[in-house]
C-alpha cells in the first residue's frame, strides 16, 4: 500500500470547496422535492419544502432561523471534511485491500485479472517480435499495449484485485525491480531532496486523485436519496462509475510522476545520506537493497573482516 508514499501531500494545497458535497446534498434537496410533488406545478415538490420548513421553523424569530441555515452549512462544511478524512480508506478499498474475510473474491479476481495480463502480454511479445513488419493498425496496438504495460506491476505477485489497485501498485514496485529502492519506504526521504517544482507537481497529481476518490464515495452515497426517487439509484451508478475511471485516469498520471522521480532524483537520495550512486546499474540494484534495508531496519553494511 502507498500510504508511506503519499506522506506529506496533503497539505501542500490550498484548501478548496469540494462541490462534490454540494453536489450531494443539493442533489438530495431535489430527490426529496421530485418525491414529494415534482419540481414544478401547482402542487409541487418545492411548495411542500417551503411548508415543511414553515411547519417545523416558522414560528421561529428570523435570527433563529439564520442560525438554523448558519448550521446546515456547516453540516455540508463538516460532511466534506468527514470525506477527506476518509478519502485514504476508501482509496485503500477500490484497490483492493479487504479484510481476511473477502480473501477468496480477492483471490479469484486476481487470477481472473491475471490471466488476461497474461494473454495480453503475450500478445505484445508476438507483436514486438516482428516490430518492423508491424501493419498501421498493428503498430497502434503495439503502442496501446506498450502504454498499458506501465500500468500492471512487473511481478505477478504484486498484482492486485482492482485495476486501480494494479496501476498504483505498478508505480510503488518498478523503482524497487529497476534500482532496488522500495517506494513505500525511500520516498519520505525521496520527497525532501527532489526540486520544489518536482514536488508541486506530484502534489498535484495526488489532489486529482483524492478528488476523484471523493467524487466515487459521494456517488456511492447518494444512492441513500433512493428512499425518495427512483433516478438517485441511477445516478450513484454513473457517478460512481465516472469516479472510478477519472480516479484510474488521475492514478496512471500520479504513478507515472512518481517512477520519473526515482528515475531522475535518486541520485540526491544518495548523496543526501552520504552515499554515492554507482554508475553499474547491477551495483546500483545490490546498492538500492542495502539503502532500502538500512532505511527500513537502521542496519549497517557489514565490513569485509565481520564473520557473515
Amino acid at each position: 500500500m502507498l500510504t508511506a508514499l503519499w506522506t506529506g501531500l496533503g497539505g501542500r494545497l490550498a484548501e478548496r470547496w469540494d462541490s462534490s458535497a454540494v453536489m450531494f446534498w443539493t442533489g438530495g434537496v431535489l430527490a426529496w422535492v421530485w418525491g414529494h410533488g415534482g419540481l414544478n406545478g401547482p402542487g409541487s415538490g418545492w411548495q411542500a419544502l417551503g411548508s415543511a420548513w414553515d411547519r417545523e421553523f416558522g414560528g421561529l424569530s428570523a435570527a433563529a432561523q439564520a442560525v438554523i441555515a448558519v448550521l446546515v452549512l456547516l453540516v455540508v462544511a463538516g460532511s466534506r471534511r468527514l470525506a477527506e478524512a476518509l478519502t485514504p480508506g476508501v482509496l485503500r478499498l477500490l484497490e483492493g485491500y479487504w479484510p481476511a474475510w473477502a480473501s477468496p473474491v480477492r483471490a479469484v479476481l486476481v487470477g481472473v485479472r491475471g490471466r488476461g495480463i497474461e494473454r495480453r502480454t503475450g500478445r505484445w511479445r508476438a507483436l514486438a517480435r516482428r516490430r518492423a513488419e508491424l501493419s498501421t493498425a498493428e503498430r497502434a496496438e503495439y503502442a496501446a499495449l506498450n502504454a498499458w504495460r506501465a500500468t500492471v506491476p512487473p511481478a505477478p505477485v504484486d498484482r492486485m484485485p482492482t485495476g486501480l489497485g494494479d496501476v498504483l501498485k505498478a508505480a510503488e514496485s518498478r523503482p524497487r525491480h529497476r534500482y532496488g529502492l522500495d517506494a513505500v519506504v525511500c520516498w519520505p526521504r525521496m520527497w525532501l531532496v527532489i526540486p520544489e517544482e518536482a514536488r508541486a507537481e506530484v502534489a498535484a497529481a495526488r489532489a486529482r486523485l483524492d478528488a476523484n476518490v471523493r467524487l466515487w464515495l459521494w456517488s456511492l452515497l447518494f444512492g441513500l436519496w433512493t428512499v425518495f426517487t427512483w433516478w438517485a439509484l441511477a445516478a450513484a451508478l454513473v457517478g460512481t462509475a465516472v469516479g472510478y475511471r477519472l480516479a484510474l485516469s488521475a492514478s496512471a498520471q500520479y504513478g507515472q510522476l512518481v517512477q520519473a522521480c526515482f528515475d531522475l532524483y535518486r541520485g540526491g537520495l544518495y548523496e543526501a545520506l552520504g552515499r554515492e550512486l554507482p554508475s553499474d546499474p547491477r551495483r546500483e540494484y545490490e546498492e538500492g537493497r542495502e539503502l532500502t534495508a538500512h532505511l527500513e531496519r537502521g542496519r549497517r553494511p557489514r565490513a569485509p573482516e565481520e564473520p557473515a
